[in-house]
């Protein structure tokens, strides 16, 4: 669904965004999204700079199958510019440490990114 709307439904020349977390589920999201033939203007990554170093191998990975296919992608990152606070930080990791906030999937409690990118994933089909 897109604003509520089928993916059929979404009108032609409106620009689709997928969020790509590289992980499992929104790798195949994607991969299934263009096997259908559906438009994709753009993959947008936001990276944490905590990630595990297996995602981060497989980034350039994707990054070449969305080129071969003409896929914009863009990976935001957080720059550090002044520092307000002390210590400074410079990952998401070191922001919570600093600002005493401990989310559990932050100290690897939960693996969102485990496991093969190219583990099939199945998708619901329209009624």
């Amino acid at each position: 669904m897109v604003n509520g709307m089928s993916p059929a439904q979404v009108p032609h020349g409106v620009p689709v965004v997928a969020a790509w977390s590289m992980g499992i589920d929104s790798t195949a999201m994607i991969i299934e999204w263009v096997a259908r033939g559906m438009p994709l203007s753009a993959v947008l990554t936001a990276d944490t700079g905590t990630e595990r170093e297996e995602t981060y191998a497989f980034l350039p990975l994707f990054q070449q199958w969305m080129d071969e296919r003409g896929i914009e992608h863009h990976v935001v990152r957080y720059t550090p510019r002044r520092f307000k606070h002390w210590p400074p930080y410079f990952t998401l990791l070191e922001n919570c440490l600093t600002n005493a906030t401990l989310p559990s999937i932050s100290f690897g409690r939960h693996s969102c990114s485990l496991g093969p990118a190219s583990e099939t994933v199945s998708f619901a089909r329209d009624e």
